[in-house]
């Protein structure tokens, strides 16, 4: 379903002559999104104690009703990878690949 929407806004931001990385986009999990808070936002990398420690105040702040979680996460790359967390509605996670696969790439592909 996601892949229908996707086609349609790669259309309009070709009609709106926006220049952007082809992208990858992630449906994850809160739990993923939490741990991609906790891990500075990125896919790969070096495994520390403080990483496991930030995770579990995201977590107990988000499960006391004391912080939300974003929307998406990006990583402005080549190609353009873009994390949507699942428990968003379907209009949200197109107004979310809308705003983030091509409003940020499109402006970090140029600047």
């Amino acid at each position: 379903m996601l892949e229908r929407f996707d086609e349609e806004l790669a259309r309009l931001a070709d009609e709106y002559r926006l220049d952007t990385y082809p992208n990858q986009i992630e449906v994850i999990t809160t739990e993923q999104m939490m741990d991609a808070y906790a891990s500075v936002g990125m896919p790969v990398g070096y495994h520390h104690w403080s990483f496991g420690k930030q995770f579990l105040s995201v977590e107990q702040a988000y499960k006391r009703g004391q912080m939300g979680l974003a929307y998406e996460l990006v990583i402005n790359s080549n190609p353009c990878i873009a994390y949507l967390m699942e428990e968003n509605t379907l209009m949200m996670q197109v107004l979310v690949i809308a705003h983030a696969c091509y409003g940020h790439n499109s402006f970090f592909k140029g600047n």
